[in-house]
């Protein structure tokens, strides 16, 4: 059986532990072409012109597995804690499909709520695994090549600036250092990790010779205030803030999501307060490359002229 896998959202937090689960019970797995203009467009034919930038991209992922599979893997990733939630649009994503996209082949929708504890995920792992084996022995030694995988996977992108997608490719995953200069780059993978939504963002900063801090590398754990993916990047915030490696931040989010809009402001009053550099970055289909690229660059600029002037004060005294 071939079950496509659409490159967007959450395939860049959980990717390789999904391939491992399904691939231990001899599934195929598809991935969608990285995104491009034409993974976008493609996408405009079923998201309303409001939608955010990123679930019009995952439009377009859909749209590129149909006719390539048996099956789409699409959960709706509801809550990960007591008294949280997700956002509406990862929640409704199999009734959205279901009710703008045609010729879709089967949709393989687990709901995923982790606030019922161990219960609900056994719930989960049973619901997923029985979709591809009635053999009980095979569907637990499948959970657990899933959680291995997961564990190795988020070490390893703890350690060095990793995306899901690396772990398709071979090769060690060492740490590199680009340069003297730090920052930290905040946001949610699906922005960060994508190249082409944020226009190689980390290529173009370690071309500048600028040492990255991804989210997963500043290590917060998961959010437990009620947006749960909102208050992880106010947790990456407050742990780049306390980094003295650290020389500035890097906010990153797609225009139109509107939890997004309410907690970079919190990120802008935690710089403030702090003094640490921020530059947010609000991207969407309308951004410039040129724009954007100079908006980086004049910031990087800014945190070196900093640094020569701290260096200058301190000599002094």
């Amino acid at each position: 059986m071939r079950v496509g896998i659409p490159r967007a959202f959450d395939f860049f937090r959980y990717y390789p532990a999904i391939k491992a689960f399904l691939e231990y019970l001899d599934v195929e797995v598809i991935v969608s072409p990285p995104s491009t203009r034409a993974t976008f467009e493609a996408g405009l034919k079923y998201a309303l012109p409001e939608s955010c930038y990123p679930l019009k991209l995952f439009f377009g992922h859909v749209d590129a597995l149909v006719g390539k599979v048996d099956a789409i893997l699409v959960p709706s990733i509801q809550r990960f804690s007591v008294g949280s939630t997700n956002c509406a649009k990862l929640i409704g994503l199999p009734d959205l499909l279901r009710t703008t996209t045609l010729d879709l082949p089967e949709l393989i929708t687990p709901d995923i709520d982790l606030s019922r504890g161990r219960r609900s995920i056994l719930s989960l792992v049973w619901e997923l695994g029985a979709q591809f084996s009635h053999n009980p022995a095979s569907i637990r030694k499948a959970a657990l090549a899933g959680w291995d995988t997961h564990l190795e996977t988020s070490e390893a992108m703890k350690q060095a600036r990793l995306t899901p997608a690396d772990f398709d490719r071979q090769g060690d995953h060492k740490i590199e250092a680009y340069g003297e200069t730090t920052v930290a780059l905040v946001g949610h993978p699906y922005n960060t990790h994508d190249p082409f939504v944020n226009f190689n963002l980390i290529q173009y900063l370690e071309k500048m010779r600028v040492n990255v801090l991804t989210t997963e590398r500043l290590g917060p754990e998961p959010g437990t205030g009620y947006w749960t993916y909102e208050y992880e990047l106010v947790d990456a915030a407050r742990l780049a803030i306390q980094n003295p490696q650290v020389a500035g931040i890097i906010a990153v989010a797609a225009f139109g999501c509107g939890p997004d809009g309410v907690i970079m402001e919190e990120i802008q009053k935690m710089a403030n307060t702090s003094h640490k550099p921020l530059l947010p970055l609000i991207l969407d289909e309308h951004s410039g490359e040129a724009g954007v690229l100079t908006r980086l660059e004049a910031f990087i600029d800014m945190l070196h002229w900093k640094k020569v002037a701290h260096g200058k004060n301190l000599s002094r005294n």
